[in-house]
């Protein structure tokens, strides 16, 4: 599993969060305010990158084991809220009216639709760079094979988390503000139809990172150990 260097990571993922907010204040042009939580959004997509880049510099240097659990389970908490981006884009179709007047669609709908896109994918770039970020701690700790295991894990709970968010409109600190609450909900989500839904997700996520992860890692690329002794060839 290739080792990346975060600091450049940090800055293209600032980069492209930055482009994103540009975009938004061009787009909405201080007239139109309504898709201003999806600044909020954004931030809350940042949230699992910081608990995975310091879980993954204290494995690194070999200090904090014990913190690595609870920023851990940190991490899984606010992990979902970089997939549940996606699901904003269920905004353009409440704003219906404001898109297609008479029949036409409205070229504020394409504005709209980009501005949707990008923070989509900004959020998610920065939500699979911090689960690659832990699987690589999981990786160091124990052996490829568990660390995808745990990959299938997140996944499959990052599904579930935007099934609570989107349907049930729960946020991640309800876990620790509103247990009561949060029993009742989950309880109401057991069921056939949200099952499907968190899996159907899991696996869109899923398909998604191991695509990612396959780029980061080099699939066409040859094999360079070679090139570790004895110059070049």
């Amino acid at each position: 599993m290739k080792e990346l260097n975060y600091t450049k990571v940090f800055i293209l993922l600032a980069g492209m969060s930055a482009a994103t907010i540009a975009v938004y204040q061009v787009v909405s042009i201080r007239t139109d305010t309504y898709y201003a939580f999806l600044l909020w959004n954004l931030f809350l997509a940042w949230v699992p990158f910081f608990f995975s880049m310091l879980a993954h510099e204290l494995d690194k240097r070999k200090i904090g084991g014990l913190l690595i659990l609870p920023l851990g389970i940190a991490w899984l908490l606010f992990f979902p809220n970089a997939p549940y981006i996606m699901t904003d884009l269920v905004h353009l179709t409440v704003r219906k009216s404001k898109y297609i007047v008479d029949g036409a669609i409205q070229s504020r709908y394409w504005y709209d639709l980009t501005t949707l896109l990008l923070f989509t994918w900004s959020g998610w770039l920065t939500g699979f760079f911090s689960l690659y970020q832990f699987q690589h701690v999981i990786y160091r700790k124990s052996n490829m094979l568990l660390s995808w295991v745990f990959v299938l894990f997140a996944c499959v709970m990052g599904g579930y988390g935007v099934l609570l968010g989107r349907v049930y409109r729960l946020n991640s600190w309800d876990v620790l503000t509103d247990r009561h609450q949060l029993y009742r909900l989950v309880m109401d989500s057991l069921n056939r139809k949200s099952v499907f839904f968190s899996l159907f997700v899991a696996f869109v996520l899923l398909v998604i990172y191991a695509t990612m992860y396959c780029l980061l890692n080099g699939l066409a690329g040859g094999d360079r150990r070679g090139y570790s002794k004895g110059g070049r060839r």
